[in-house]
């Protein structure tokens, strides 16, 4: 530990007037010894995992218009004839926890004024809580019990704060652990090899049976003589039904029905998780993402704006499943209306990340997942591109499609939700309502209905994607038989030949009168 380092930090955050938090706390002495011991309990147990924690020992606190808790300067100090005994007090506080915390008490001076530094670092062998005799004690009469700091509070967990600090210190993911009911009967040997065919580089034939690509897998409980039990996360990723194990192991999106007098309409979608991800992706993008083709008066070229973006769906739609608590029993839900999109999750992040930090911050580097097996699996299927860019991703699309920023809801701290909203953007709802004035904008089709149009035709699939080009070139210009031409790089009569198949059989090109001879312009 390097003290030099240290005690020069602890005298900038006393400089900087840093207000509490989850790493920092102020006392005016060492008689405060039940809120000494509790924070050194909850530090131990440091539900945030901070690298290193300070309890300042002679630094009194104040409020101000802007902030909580924020040292007093000059600070009060320890005069230098009592440091020792302060010492002996303090580390007296040790035979109160259990199992032992780690800290230190050094003394350190500020502007000639000594004060202590209790310091806590990061901890293994938790969770810790202080003993019963602790309450008996007269001078510290504190309740025992496991202490968390949460923000700036330190107090007792909660039975659901006890539990994270449980799986915490044991690396403890449902996901990881056997199931209670499941074997590999439960597994679907068809889901098994398609994973593989997905993932897999080596030759899997349809001979090779369940209980070889189960353990490929590493999906069976090693400690079964008969090779039958499997894990939870088997269950998630390769049963037809995983419900009938894991209770509501399932998506639930309930759908806004757009002003119609039937409200509220909900769909559920089952079976392995990453196939719950393709389906109701696919179903939201088919009924529910649409796009707009826009050309600015004065301005020839032309822009897209989707009403909400699919790379912000399935970015969080996949994080959803990822850190979803599957052992609380409750579904992932997704709430659709014409204003916004609102994925639900009924557990918060995992320690050490905040909902704040969902709302700040684009990377996660350090963040932990409910069900790391699901999480690598959904990389080898291509779900997931890199770990924790996810959010970032989303939020880089909603920018770049000119949407309001996504946000994560900000809920009680007792709350166990998370809820993080994808809004619409301004400009497609406005102009979709009638509320953007025409005049500003020439709007020519929502282009999802009119690609999907031609792809139905009976051409082949080269002059379809021929067909495409020219309409993601063209958009809303009149053009012509040159333009065509120009575009995929053929002959004059075969430029002739795609007009005429646009315009007389698959119907999606309209003349237009007044500039000049064979002129066109793209209409549903």
């Amino acid at each position: 530990m390097d003290y030099r380092q240290i005690k020069k930090q602890a005298n900038e955050i006393l400089k900087n007037k840093t207000a509490e938090c989850s790493y920092i706390e102020y006392k005016a002495s060492e008689q405060q010894l039940d809120k000494i011991l509790k924070t050194i309990c909850a530090y131990g147990n440091n539900y945030y995992n901070n690298d290193i924690q300070y309890i300042f020992i002679g630094v009194e606190e104040e409020n101000n218009e802007e902030q909580k808790a924020i040292p007093v300067l000059p600070i009060k100090g320890v005069t230098e004839g009592r440091l020792e005994k302060c010492k002996n007090s303090i580390n007296s506080l040790r035979s109160f926890l259990y199992p032992n915390v780690a800290f230190e008490v050094v003394a350190n001076d500020m502007d000639g004024i000594s004060y202590l530094l209790i310091i806590v670092k990061r901890q293994t062998g938790g969770p810790f809580m202080v003993a019963e005799k602790a309450e008996k004690d007269k001078k510290i009469n504190l309740k025992p019990g496991r202490y968390v700091r949460i923000e700036a509070e330190t107090r007792l967990a909660r039975v659901d704060e006890e539990y994270d600090l449980l799986r915490k210190f044991s690396n403890f993911h449902f996901s990881s652990i056997v199931s209670s009911g499941a074997s590999i009967d439960d597994l679907d040997i068809d889901l098994l090899r398609e994973y593989f065919s997905i993932t897999s580089s080596r030759q899997i034939s349809d001979g090779m049976e369940k209980k070889e690509l189960a353990k490929a897998l590493d999906l069976i409980d090693k400690n079964d003589p008969t090779e039958r039990r499997v894990k939870n996360y088997a269950v998630l990723m390769f049963s037809g039904h995983p419900e009938d194990r894991i209770p509501y192991a399932y998506t639930e999106l309930i759908v806004d029905m757009f002003g119609t007098k039937r409200k509220m309409e909900s769909k559920v979608f089952k079976g392995a998780v990453w196939k719950q991800y393709y389906a109701a992706l696919e179903y939201i993008n088919n009924n529910f993402l649409n796009e707009l083709v826009i050309r600015d008066d004065g301005n020839s070229d032309n822009r897209k704006i989707e009403n909400f973006t699919f790379i912000a769906l399935e970015e969080l739609l996949a994080n959803a499943i990822v850190h979803n608590n599957y052992e609380n029993g409750k579904p992932i839900q997704i709430y659709v209306s014409e204003k916004q999109i609102n994925i639900v999750n009924y557990n918060k992040p995992l320690p050490p990340i905040r909902i704040s930090d969902l709302n700040e911050r684009t990377f996660f580097n350090e963040r932990d997942t409910e069900n790391p097996e699901i999480r690598d699996m959904f990389k080898a299927l291509g779900i997931i591109e890199s770990f924790g860019t996810g959010i970032g991703e989303a939020k880089r699309s909603m920018r770049e499609n000119g949407s309001p920023d996504l946000f994560y809801k900000t809920f009680d701290v007792n709350d166990n939700v998370t809820s993080v909203v994808i809004p619409v953007n301004e400009e497609y709802y406005e102009i979709k309502n009638g509320s953007k004035p025409k005049k500003k904008v020439w709007i020519e089709t929502e282009t999802k209905d009119f690609k999907q149009k031609i792809l139905d035709s009976g051409y082949t699939n080269k002059i379809k994607q021929n067909v495409l080009k020219l309409y993601e070139e063209i958009g809303t210009e009149v053009f012509g038989n040159s333009r065509v031409v120009e575009i995929l790089g053929c002959s004059e009569v075969t430029a002739t030949s795609y007009l005429k198949r646009m315009e007389d059989e698959m119907k999606i090109i309209v003349p237009v009168e007044g500039m000049g001879k064979g002129k066109y312009k793209f209409s549903v």
